[in-house]
């Protein structure tokens, strides 16, 4: 217990654990490394996570904590990390003698502590055993699914495509696209082929995939030989594992809506929708962050999106599942919402519902856009000496100010990459404030060592699908 009387709060970042075993099949030099650092600085968004004061445990120590501590007010966290991370961040707690030390000595002789994984894993489960086997630890585990197997098979395309068919959602406004899951590569051309055949061009995903890796995408014009040997050539299909095909949805206007609910244990307390947000995009092939807002409800998509997933959460909780889960979709201009993936776990939306709530409070975050916005190109590395030089007009403590910009997910400014939480009034006032951002760190990206290009994806279903939002 902490001095106050209050259960240690103790964050693990395991945000590239899962992800790692798709990115390991990559064949070429640098590959798969390049896969996951792109998401690897996402280990700083749970500085935000609730509650703020709180051990947070990272594969890497999370650059200039102190200084967003003091920018933001925030007291009480603590940052620890293993001097030789593996890629398992939970097996390297309890190899990293130090690391295992300044867990115990947080926790306290109350020998008790809440623990909030980004992703409940198999990992996890060794590590609670392992704390209370050797040291009569007691973990509570408000968010993690009891069923490791049940999260995992939400985890997958197939197994959510089967959730909302048995959830009777085949035909609402709100529903997956038109697809089958196959049990081999042929199935999977045959499936592409009756897609194409009608002129529509359609998108192959590994059953277990994240990030956008491994996508393909097939056009009319494709001939189904071609089809068969782009999965066999693939790293990312096994023979062995099934291949979800679905049409790919595309056009003028179409939105990229995604839903975040949390899902308690007590079956007498119903889900609750955290946040609705909304992806964000740069340049047409680049996916750079997302943006909460209260005005999002006026959308055309909010209200058949919000009722879908609100099916969804209650079947989950019939189901035995618990703690966060969020739904990414694309959208068409009249409301149509296709449902594309099922994360278990937090998203890469979560820390800003939490820090509008944290800085803003409730009925203000309600009013108020949230958003985060990467920026690429920069000097690698970036020190944050010059980054606060450059963006001296616009950096502002959510504290004292209506809106500004908070430079966060700093880790990232070793490779060039910097993320930034931004908070404003308006959506409109939100995307002038990303512009002035980009604009004010042109002279950085002017100076020797600046990165040549950030990452490439389709503004398109293949973007989102499976992303780390």
């Amino acid at each position: 217990m902490t001095e106050n009387g209050t259960v240690p709060t103790v964050c693990v970042c395991n945000a590239v654990d899962t992800l790692r075993l798709l990115a390991g099949r990559a064949r070429r030099p640098g590959e798969s490394d390049a896969i996951v650092s792109e998401a690897f600085p996402q280990q700083d968004q749970s500085l935000f996570w609730l509650p703020t004061a709180k051990l947070i445990l990272t594969e890497v120590p999370m650059a200039h904590l102190d200084w967003q501590c003091e920018l933001l007010g925030l007291q009480g966290v603590l940052n620890l990390s293993p001097a030789a991370p593996t890629g398992s961040i939970f097996d390297d707690i309890v190899a990293d003698g130090v690391l295992l030390r300044g867990l115990l000595d947080y926790v306290g002789p109350g020998r008790r502590f809440r623990l909030i994984p980004h992703t409940t894993t198999r990992g996890l489960w060794e590590f609670v055993r392992t704390m209370s086997d050797r040291f009569g630890m007691r973990v509570e585990l408000p968010e993690s699914c009891a069923s490791q197997e049940l999260r995992d098979r939400l985890d997958t395309k197939s197994g959510f495509r089967e959730l909302v068919a048995d959830c009777g959602l085949g035909t609402a406004r709100a529903r997956t696209a038109e697809g089958a899951e196959c049990r081999s590569h042929e199935d999977a051309a045959e499936a592409a082929a009756r897609i194409t055949a009608t002129g529509r061009t359609c998108i192959l995903k590994p059953d277990r995939g994240e990030a956008s890796v491994g996508l393909i995408t097939v056009r009319p014009s494709e001939p189904p030989d071609g089809v068969l040997r782009l999965l066999r050539e693939s790293p990312y299909f096994a023979e062995h594992e099934p291949v979800v095909v679905e049409e790919y949805i595309e056009g003028d206007g179409v939105t990229f809506p995604s839903v975040e609910f949390t899902v308690p244990a007590d079956p007498q307390r119903p889900p609750a929708l955290t946040h609705v947000c909304e992806m964000l995009f740069g340049e047409p092939t680049q996916v750079r962050g997302n943006v909460t807002a209260g005005s999002l409800k006026d959308e055309p998509w909010y209200e058949p999106f919000v009722a879908s997933a609100t099916v969804i959460a209650a079947a989950l909780q019939v189901r035995g599942y618990r703690g966060h889960f969020g739904i990414d979709a694309v959208a068409r201009p009249d409301g149509t919402v296709f449902m594309l993936d099922l994360n278990s776990r937090r998203t890469g939306s979560t820390h800003l519902r939490d820090f509008g709530l944290h800085f803003l409070g409730p009925e203000r975050a309600e009013d108020t856009a949230v958003g985060h916005y990467d920026f690429y190109r920069l000097p690698r590395p970036t020190g944050l000496a010059a980054l606060l030089r450059a963006l001296e007009p616009v950096v502002r403590s959510p504290r004292e100010h209506a809106e500004g910009v908070v430079p966060c997910e700093l880790t990232g400014l070793a490779h060039g990459r910097l993320s930034c939480v931004i908070f404003a009034p308006t959506l409109d006032r939100f995307h002038q404030l990303v512009q002035q951002t980009e604009q004010l760190l042109e002279p950085l990206r002017a100076a020797p060592g600046a990165a040549p290009v950030g990452p490439q994806r389709r503004a398109s279903a293949t973007a989102k699908e499976g992303s780390r939002t």
